[in-house]
């Protein structure tokens, strides 16, 4: 079932600026990526983002793994970024960082992503 029809119509305006050379896996401490967040680099992408909360699927995921729901807000988009990739959204009046994702793309040719701020790089305030 291909979604990428109603990620456009619910979506909203955003800038993303991939990271390259990212662990696979994202973890607290680990090594930090420089991005360029320069305007020239931005992907100017329309999909939605929402309030993280125990109902989407990556929070169901993470509570019935144990974990905690560490993240702000939740991106739908149709291509796959790794973590550490910054989203800009002018409605939420910030930049956030990419901290882990779920696939869907073999199913619904879409990826969820957990957003997070971070004050001390400047993102997210």
């Amino acid at each position: 079932m291909d979604v990428s029809d109603m990620l456009d119509d619910f979506g909203t305006d955003i800038k993303v600026w991939r990271a390259f050379d990212q662990p696979q896996v994202a973890y607290p401490g680990g090594p930090t990526v420089d991005v360029d967040l320069s305007d020239e680099n931005a992907e100017k992408r329309h999909e939605p983002v929402l309030p993280l909360n125990s109902n989407s699927s990556l929070g169901r995921k993470l509570i019935a793994g144990g974990g905690k729901l560490e993240g702000t807000l939740v991106w739908y988009s149709t291509d796959h970024y790794p973590t550490g990739t910054v989203v800009e959204i002018p409605d939420q009046f910030g930049k956030y960082k990419v901290t882990q994702y779920s696939n869907f793309n073999p199913y619904s040719h879409f990826f969820e992503y957990v957003l997070e701020g971070d004050d001390q790089d400047g993102i997210g305030e």
